[in-house]
């Protein structure tokens, strides 16, 4: 996991506007493809990473099948990260665990976010996620299951995060963004 290589070089010089849902710019850099938690978390992300631009395509109850037609439609060359963060809406781990290795090979040598997610019967789930981050330099895991449940950053459906954590989603995202730039 975290392999940082030229990515470090192309963020430090990348400064660009921020890019509004589903648009595309030629200066955008990361994309981020998700479900309802993107939807909460991109906003913060936004305001988080500063001059840096992020194009977003986060949509309320998008499975990892429909977030990798998505991912194929709207990859383009100038994306050096890609946060693929979905999951929360699949109904098989094995399904879940087939798209995000699917999505690693759209993605190429670019660096992929994940996340773990929360939701009724999550273990398998969370291994499927975990594995996958496991087998690959290119993938970096934010472990938001075990930091939701610690800090209370859970909105009352036990799923979503509260207006907190969808902030510290996006500043834990931010924080290995920055941290790629300074090594």
């Amino acid at each position: 996991m975290r392999r940082i290589g030229s990515i470090c070089a192309l963020l430090a010089t990348a400064g660009a506007l921020l890019v509004s849902p589903g648009t595309a710019d030629a200066s955008a850099r990361i994309l981020y493809v998700g479900d309802s938690l993107g939807v909460g978390t991109s906003p913060y992300l936004r305001s988080a990473i500063g001059p840096r631009s992020v194009q977003v395509d986060s949509e309320v109850g998008r499975s990892s099948t429909e977030g990798l037609s998505v991912l194929r439609a709207t990859l383009r060359p100038m994306h050096e990260i890609v946060i693929f963060d979905i999951g929360t809406n699949d109904w098989s781990p094995q399904t879940l665990a087939k798209n995000l290795s699917s999505a690693r090979r759209l993605i190429g040598s670019r660096l992929m976010l994940t996340f773990t997610i929360n939701k009724p019967g999550v273990a398998p789930f969370n291994r499927a996620v975990r594995a996958f981050a496991r087998s690959d330099d290119d993938v970096a895991l934010i472990p938001w299951h075990s930091l939701a449940a610690k800090k209370h950053l859970l909105g009352g459906d036990g799923i979503h995060a509260s207006a907190p954590g969808y902030w510290r989603r996006a500043e834990l995202t931010a924080d290995y963004i920055q941290a790629l730039r300074g090594a």
